[in-house]
């Protein structure tokens, strides 16, 4: 039976469809499961502290376990909470399409990244400008910021490519493929089957470079608090290793995620492979492509706009102190207060 424009514009609104659930769960549209999730994320950062403070008076291989394993839970558990980097990562595969290994290096890229910005943050501000932790809290919603513009930057470049590609000249060949001025190889199958664009087109260094540095920049709040606090307790590498477990714990969660739209959408292009060969499907393909970029790009502009209206959430626990000035103490004790 061939595939009708039909049959293929249900399955391309399927996987629109799949991209926006998937933005919707991750920016807290299921509200009972986010709130349980920040709360074991707090429960999880209260024993992180307990566990450091612990290797801190008499390390042993049992707190140096403790530490590591409540790391990892924490990087699992908060991966698992909302946030716009999961959405971007699995409207970006969902859409422009990519090979599992690609997926699989893209999530862990982009969770290292994410602990390498809080070590770098820590060391900068708290070991180099002297900042108070809290303070150095109040930097994260700048990077975070930061983050947001090149999402939206990220979906504008997907956006302009899906026209390029749409406006090149497809046509249909006897060999079963669908061709748009590049050559497809069948070595080149990710999934299991056919791909109707190219995947190294679909997922070029520069574009998935861009997508890491656009997710990983924004570094995890929880690892910024830990770092200060193994800054306080004077076991600072300690706080570098735990941080790194946590990020182990983030990618492994971020990949399954990512797996899971690779899957989804290798699934899809066999379907459509299987019963057609129509140059539509071709152009079908374009235009998710496209659709997932302006999905991608209003992520990226809406948040913005959000976090520049907001100028008070910029400062999280504090104002960073001016040149010159002197750090005054907090009134009422706190933790990380320095």
């Amino acid at each position: 039976m061939p595939l009708t424009v039909r049959h293929l514009t249900v399955v391309l609104v399927a996987l629109l469809v799949v991209a926006a659930l998937l933005q919707f769960v991750m920016q807290g549209g299921l509200n009972a499961i986010t709130l349980q999730l920040v709360t074991w994320q707090r429960d999880f950062h209260r024993a992180l502290t307990m566990a450091i403070t612990g290797i801190s008076g008499t390390p042993s291989p049992a707190t140096w376990t403790t530490l590591l394993g409540i790391s990892f839970g924490y990087g699992v558990f908060h991966a698992a909470g909302p946030g716009h980097g999961k959405a971007v990562l699995t409207t970006y595969l969902v859409s422009q399409g990519g090979a599992r290994r690609r997926a699989l290096a893209l999530s862990c890229a982009a969770s290292l990244l994410q602990g390498l910005v809080a070590i770098a943050l820590v060391v900068v501000l708290v070991h180099g400008l002297d900042w108070l932790t809290r303070q150095a809290m109040g930097s994260v919603a700048w990077v975070e910021q930061a983050s947001f513009i090149m999402v939206a930057l990220l979906g504008a470049w997907l956006c302009l490519r899906a026209i390029r590609q749409l406006r090149r000249p497809v046509v249909a060949s006897g060999d079963g493929y669908v061709h748009d001025g590049h050559q497809h190889h069948p070595g080149h199958d990710c999934c299991g089957g056919h791909h109707h664009v190219d995947p190294q087109r679909a997922g070029d260094w520069r574009t998935a470079l861009a997508t890491v540095v656009a997710i990983g920049i924004r570094p995890c709040s929880g690892a910024v608090l830990l770092l200060g606090a193994a800054t306080l307790l004077g076991n600072f590498m300690v706080g570098v290793t735990a941080v790194l477990v946590m990020s182990l714990g983030t990618a492994l969660t971020v990949s399954s995620l990512a797996l899971a739209s690779v899957f989804a959408r290798g699934w899809a292009e066999q379907r459509l492979a299987a019963r057609s060969t129509d140059h539509r499907i071709g152009r079908l393909l374009g235009w998710a492509a496209l659709a997932g970029g302006l999905a991608i790009m209003v992520l990226g502009v809406s948040l913005t706009v959000t976090g520049v209206g907001q100028p008070a959430s910029a400062l999280l626990l504090g104002e960073p102190p001016s040149r010159g000035a002197t750090a005054q103490p907090d009134t009422a004790p706190h933790p990380f207060g320095g």
